[in-house]
């Protein structure tokens, strides 16, 4: 029996590999793949059959004979549309939907407008209609969908489906939610954190391609860190590394609704903090500025906001300087702490890069023992997006060859 496990194990560990590796070049021979990967001819005869079998890859052309003559080889190919992904990133106001296939090609995307204050079941039926008309829309079914993947703020325990956010996710349902994709799509649903997933995002395809060790900052709705130490996402020994600050309500006892604030950082620094400010301190000047959008102070929202600091509000500028301070310090501290090569910084003030970004710099570069440069999120939106196809391409190549998978 050992025997066999052991030789099972080996073939899982070989068959992924060698699938990595056609997914790599494109296009590769077998002989190829014995000679880079140092396996056996044998081993990959044996292990091109099991895939080729499951269609994820194909047999396409030939390719060049040796010098030495003989037959051309058959060529390998990966199959990109062997199964479809659907990405969704939950974030503060417009929930992003997208189907892809295997490559991280995107096929569609659209965003819903989902209002604050609706309950758990709209939330839920929006979510599916958008999933089904993704599906329907590629001409795709059910069976296409090798895994629906979502990012959201806060953090999610798969083995419970408990889910732990800031009070603007409260009404979001995420273990039910999960279990209602699972049901009406067949298919696996993986839930990860938003920050966590935007890091693997830049890491893979990204800004942070090349870097080892880095952190990618988010800011905005809460102020959260995603951390990739030697190449792999750090997520800690409860699975919560990285939430800097901001107040979190237990989705599963939302009767009692308790709220837990860790620090000051978040009651200063994200959003909800910035509009109170804005709404109590704003001089007239900028009172008029959002007047000028049809709206008052109490009825402003942060795209408003957005609006009268492009135009050059000098109150807002001042807010925003205010906020870049505050989590430059936090940033120099954890260059300090983890010592890492880059720092990413996105999320939802990434729309204010052109005034944040030399202050989070100048910041760093006074502050921290071993200055490292801060960097935008290249893929900006998209980012949590792309660390979704990046997680899901290895959860179905795993599942495929049967290896063991840990779970972000």
């Amino acid at each position: 029996m050992k025997h066999t496990v052991d030789q099972t194990h080996i073939r899982s560990i070989n068959q992924r590999v060698i699938l990595e590796k056609i997914y790599c070049k494109r296009l590769i021979s077998r002989a190829e793949l014995a000679r880079e990967l140092h396996i056996s001819k044998a081993a990959v005869t044996e292990n091109i059959a099991s895939l080729l079998s499951k269609e994820i890859i194909q047999e396409v052309g030939t390719g060049v004979s040796m010098p030495s003559g003989g037959r051309k080889p058959i060529l390998l190919k990966f199959n990109n549309i062997y199964k479809y992904i659907v990405a969704i990133e939950l974030n503060f106001e417009d929930p992003i939907f997208v189907l892809a296939n295997l490559d991280g090609e995107i096929l569609n995307k659209f965003t819903i407008d989902i209002p604050e204050t609706s309950p758990y079941s709209t939330r839920l039926e929006h979510v599916l209609k958008a999933v089904k008309f993704l599906i329907s829309s590629s001409n795709l079914v059910n069976d296409n969908l090798a895994i629906i993947a979502i990012s959201c703020p806060g953090i999610y325990d798969p083995v419970n489906r408990s889910f732990f956010a800031d009070s603007n996710l409260a009404n979001w349902n995420m273990g039910d939610l999960s279990q209602q994709l699972e049901s009406c799509f067949n298919t696996s649903v993986l839930v990860v954190n938003d920050v966590n997933s935007a890091a693997l995002g830049e890491f893979t395809y990204g800004a942070g391609k090349g870097s080892k060790n880095l952190v990618y900052i988010s800011g905005g709705l809460g102020l959260g860190a995603g951390i990739i130490l030697n190449g792999t996402i750090y997520k800690g020994s409860s699975n919560c590394a990285g939430e800097i600050s901001f107040e979190i309500t237990l989705d599963n006892d939302m009767s009692s609704a308790h709220k837990y604030s860790f620090n000051n950082l978040g009651s200063s620094s994200k959003i909800s903090a910035l509009m109170a400010k804005v709404r109590k301190e704003a001089p007239k000047k900028t009172a008029d500025a959002f007047a000028a959008l049809g709206k008052s102070l109490a009825t402003a929202t942060f795209k408003d906001l957005i609006k009268v600091w492009q135009g050059g509000d000098s109150f807002l500028k001042q807010c925003v300087e205010d906020i870049a301070v505050i989590i430059g310090g936090t940033i120099s501290n954890m260059v300090c702490l983890l010592n890492c090569d880059l720092i990413i910084f996105g999320g939802e003030y990434s729309v204010f890069n052109s005034q944040m970004l030399p202050i989070l710099n100048r910041v760093v570069k006074e502050n921290a023992f071993m200055p490292v440069n801060v960097v935008p999120a290249l893929l900006a939106e998209n980012s949590g997006i792309y660390g979704l196809f990046s997680l899901s391409k290895d959860i179905i190549f795993d599942k495929l060859c049967n290896s063991v998978h840990s779970k972000p």
